[in-house]
């Protein structure tokens, strides 16, 4: 009969381009999931019905085995499958493979010696485990030749913990050498030559050592690396004689933590007594040892040596075997001692030890590293790679005592950083000392910039675009990302369903949620977090539809920058929550719903994270700011010549990215050409287009209310403003109207022009080739055209350190179809045509055309005119439309185009970009504006001054009957539709009359 003993009934796992990119994506922790590669997962156990009885309902095995595994956090404990006869157990071998067998000694049909050698010969590589349950039967076993059929003998005395120990002693036989060599992971070798002995002894050890790796690994920086290193625990090996034992010790012997042996076991085929004080006498004197005994009266002699002795009788085994196993094989307390022995300190983490290692005696140091106590307390918490780095060094190796001191501090502390790059910490294991962090509080989704965000800070680790930029920092600013669970418990403790639902203006829905609660746990972790950092802060939005590569959300939601410097930090509390609070919120206003209802999608498929991020820069008086900002991306939707639309297009600015992301007046550049500057060709048009103000955070206002918007905590100061503060020596030249030229430097007089010079001509800092490598491993790392944020801010030094903010795939339109424009586009058959057109694709569906009339038109005029456009796209009912009108759409800059919101224009499908009569407005490359139109696969024609490519037939325009018309603005309706063609190949675009209307 066949029986299953199931013990796998929850599955918990065991112990756990560019050369200037290496290779695929792994996993930060990718080493551990090398470890413990040879698993046992089927064992086939050979009993009588009365021993199973025995083991199953007398001792519960399933049960226990499972509740092994379960208390010390081990995943995928092994299925048992019973058999009654051997005779049953070879027919089970001859049709299916297993990782271990396990016989009784009474079985039925056969002699247990003759069924190993039987099984042997079905599978040769097999291990078979004899299981003793009778005292007395021990020694008969023992004077038995069974090296062919039997690998082990274990005493079964009803302790569940000894299949625990088998299934671990086979596992870490198979897995000693990978792990070892390869793993540094560290080797405890026991010997003992008594069955009864050692199967009462390696489920002790087993079980000590995996609770005080379990106890180790709950300071893992979060749940995946916590799971990994329990993979890493030591490796328990068991030698029976003399000879075995010293193979073990001298194959192993640079990654032995431990050596626990009896005293009297056999060499040269016989019982050699003392053979343990001779054992040790052969190796490192280093190595902590424990003796073991029946026979007290070794206990003197191992005093003599000074080697820690257990009587295998005491009551306190357990006890005595725990203080071993903490005080020497580092799983406990480092315990610094001078020569002599005397304590002087203790640490229980990283962060003591380092703090000690700064103040203790230079003598301490030298003890303990010629031991190498260091390595051994730092594999025994899983650093293998640091303590491989440490263990060569030897004294002799420095010049003084207090380079031997800085070099072990300098090594701690960046051990303790690098563990942090490249992973998401847990917030209860963040304490935000170092630079680059990503720590993540609660559940559900990072959301789609918080995302991007951590995978940064993986494509840093991965990239060696820090070391090519040797002499110059490139950061992640430290992060905080709230998991979109904590939205969830925000909307439903509060109850906000109805006021989502209602349509009800965007001011009462902040006021709403700036007067609901945030959770208790979110409360006091953000107080905790404050009592970190005391820099400025970035609130952002990180929403699941945020940046997606599906469809990114760019802008659509709030940011809010937050000075954080009130004395009070229960104030400071306050304002970070309200900024918490109504970045929430920010998902509901009507531009954000307009925007949702023009994708795939609805709102309730939305839910918010929330990035905070410090804020990039430095505090001159009353004012915070960058020394530039910018953002950079792969694709050139208006590549001007001798610019190409795969040339990557950086858009920067001197102070805070706002000014870039809303459309503002700023430098263009490309860095594959960074000489070629679109609107900066001549003196008139660098005069004209150039930077004029810069935004800055407002530290002076310690009391603010973020409801009343964003830039409640931003200053617009102009240019010459910043001159006090000797921030434009890198960015800005002089203009020099006597010769009608510009002087680079900031050192002369005169008008201050935001040219970035001092990089772009100079290279004071690597601006052009840092970017160039960033969107190279960025599309690399995305597999996809990306858009990068970027800041820098001065050092202690005077120069500068970079900041990458966020990365987000750029969706331009997807060039699938091929579309046909005739070389010359004949004013007769259309109304519109482009040489700068993005997109791609033949519209042929839109009857409904909006255009603003370009007679009338006043730049004064612009907020009137966009509100105009919004009454229009209200009555419409999102009703698809083309739009036309002059100046950059959706404009921050109401002096540069109509500053649209979304909700304004959520039925445009295909939008015209006109030329103003008195000012020459270059298109806007960082604008999250174009950014979502190219994700919504919005058609944008920009019509350019030259007259044989470019026009707009107004005449033809205004000529067609009005469905409604405003002061500024006016609705038309085909009689039938309209045909939009744009060519993504070469840029062009037209739009095609419709003759009879």
């Amino acid at each position: 009969m066949k029986n299953s003993i199931n013990t796998n009934e929850k599955d918990i796992t065991d112990e756990p381009t560019d050369e200037a990119f290496e290779g695929d994506y792994e996993p930060r922790f990718h080493g551990y999931h090398d470890l413990m590669r040879n698993r046992i997962r089927e064992i086939l156990l050979v009993s009588s019905l009365y021993d199973a009885f025995t083991l199953e309902e007398d001792s519960g095995l399933s049960e226990q085995i499972f509740g092994e595994y379960h208390d010390l956090e081990l995943t995928s404990a092994p299925r048992v499958i019973r058999v009654s006869t051997a005779n049953e157990a070879l027919q089970e071998l001859a049709v299916r493979k297993y990782d271990l067998i396990i016989t009784m000694t009474h079985l039925i049909d056969l002699d247990p010696i003759v069924f190993g050698k039987k099984v042997k010969e079905l599978q040769t590589n097999i291990p078979v485990v004899l299981l003793v349950t009778d005292v007395a039967e021990l020694q008969k076993y023992h004077d038995l030749d069974k090296s062919e059929a039997i690998d082990k003998i274990f005493y079964w005395n009803g302790d569940s913990a000894l299949f625990l120990a088998i299934i671990k002693y086979f596992e870490d036989k198979w897995n000693v050498d990978t792990d070892a060599k390869k793993g540094m992971v560290g080797v405890i070798l026991v010997i003992e030559d008594s069955y009864r002995f050692y199967s009462m002894f390696l489920p002790l050890i087993i079980k000590e050592i995996m609770s005080q790796t379990r106890n180790l690994v709950s300071q893992g920086l979060n749940e995946h690396e916590k799971m990994l290193r329990r993979r890493a625990r030591p490796k328990i090996l068991l030698a029976e004689t003399f000879e075995e034992a010293l193979e073990i010790y001298n194959e192993y012997k640079d990654y032995i933590l431990a050596v626990i042996t009896d005293i009297n076991f056999p060499k040269g085929n016989k019982i050699k007594n003392g053979a343990g004080f001779e054992f040790v006498e052969m190796i490192d004197r280093n190595i902590p040892v424990l003796m073991q005994s029946t026979h007290s009266k070794h206990a003197l002699k191992a005093k003599e040596r000074n080697i820690p002795f257990l009587d295998k009788n005491s009551e306190n085994l357990l006890a005595d075997f725990n203080s071993f196993i903490k005080n020497n094989l580092g799983f406990g307390e480092f315990i610094f001692r001078v020569p002599g022995g005397k304590e002087i300190g203790r640490a229980s983490n990283m962060i003591e030890f380092v703090d000690l290692l700064k103040n203790v005696p230079v003598d301490s140091l030298k003890f303990h590293g010629e031991r190498n106590h260091f390595s051994r307390w730092l594999m025994a918490r899983g650093e293998f790679e640091f303590a491989k780095e440490l263990r060569p060094k030897k004294t002799s190796d420095f010049n003084s005592d207090i380079e031997i001191r800085q070099h072990l501090v300098d090594s701690f502390i960046e051990s303790i950083r690098k563990k942090q790059l490249g992973i998401i910490t847990d917030f209860d294991q963040q304490t935000f000392e170092f630079e680059e962090t990503v720590t993540r509080f609660g559940g559900g989704s990072l959301g789609g910039k918080g995302r991007g965000i951590a995978f940064l800070s993986v494509l840093f680790q991965k990239s060696k675009i820090v070391q090519k930029f040797e002499g110059y920092k490139i950061f992640i600013p430290n992060t905080l990302i709230i998991g979109t669970e904590e939205f969830d418990k925000f909307i439903v403790d509060n109850d906000l369903y109805k006021v989502i639902e209602a349509n009800i203006p965007d001011h009462e829905i902040a006021m709403v949620f700036k007067a609901s609660e945030l959770s208790e746990e979110l409360r006091e972790g953000l107080k905790r977090f404050l009592g970190f950092v005391n820099y400025p802060l970035a609130v952002r939005s990180s929403s699941l539809l945020e940046d997606s590569h599906h469809q990114p959300f760019a802008g659509i939601y709030h940011t809010y920058l937050l000075p954080n410097n009130h004395k009070d930090i229960n104030k400071r509390l306050d304002q970070l929550a309200q900024a918490v609070k109504l970045v929430y919120a920010s998902a509901f206003y009507k531009s954000a719903k307009a925007y949702i209802q023009s994708t795939l999608h609805k709102a309730e498929e939305e839910k918010m994270g929330v990035v905070i991020q410090k804020l990039v820069g430095n505090s001159f008086g009353n004012h915070f700011y960058p020394i530039f900002s910018g953002v950079v991306k792969s694709t050139n939707f208006y590549p001007l010549p001798p610019l190409k639309r795969d040339d990557p297009i950086a858009s920067v600015a001197f102070g805070l990215g706002k000014i870039v992301v809303d459309g503002g007046q700023v430098l263009s550049f490309s860095p594959i050409r960074p000489n070629a500057m679109p609107g900066f060709s001549t003196i008139q048009d660098i005069l004209q287009n150039s930077q004029r103000m810069f935004y800055a955070l407002n530290l002076k206002n310690e009391d603010f209310d973020l409801s009343k918007g964003e830039e409640v905590t931003l200053l617009d100061k102009d240019i010459a403003n910043a001159e006090s503060d000797g921030t434009l020596d890198m960015v800005a030249s002089v203009y020099d109207p006597e010769d009608d030229r510009l002087r680079d430097g900031a050192d002369h007089k005169g008008r201050k022009v935001i040219m970035f010079a001092p990089m772009l001509k100079y290279n004071q800092f690597p601006i052009v080739n840092l970017l160039k490598e960033l969107v190279a491993i960025g599309q690399k790392g995305m597999g996809c055209p990306v858009e990068m944020e970027f800041a820098a801010e001065l050092n202690k030094n005077k120069t500068l350190d970079f900041y990458v903010l966020q990365i987000r795939p750029l969706l331009s339109m997807r060039e699938h179809t091929v579309v046909a424009i005739e070389e010359k586009v004949d004013r007769k058959d259309y109304f519109v045509s482009s040489s700068k057109a993005m997109g791609n694709g033949i519209f042929d569906n839109i009857k409904d055309v909006i255009f603003i009339r370009n007679k009338i038109f006043d730049r004064a005029n612009t907020i009137e005119i966009a509100m105009e456009i919004g009454e229009l796209n209200k009555n419409l009912q999102n009703t698809n439309y083309i739009l036309i009108g002059p100046g950059r759409w959706g404009s921050a800059d109401k002096w540069l185009g109509i500053p649209v919101a979304w909700d304004q224009i959520s039925g445009a499908r295909v939008m015209v970009e006109t030329p103003m009569e008195d000012i020459k407005v270059e298109p806007s490359h960082g604008s999250h504006f174009f950014h979502n139109l190219t994700s919504l696969g919005i058609p944008y024609l920009t019509v350019t001054n030259n007259p044989e490519t470019d026009f707009v037939d107004w005449d033809w325009l205004e000529a067609l009957p009005n469905s409604e018309e405003k002061k500024f603005v006016v609705h038309v309706q085909l009689k039938k539709p309209a045909i939009v063609k744009v060519d993504g190949r070469c840029g062009l675009g037209v739009i095609q009359k419709i003759k009879k209307i």
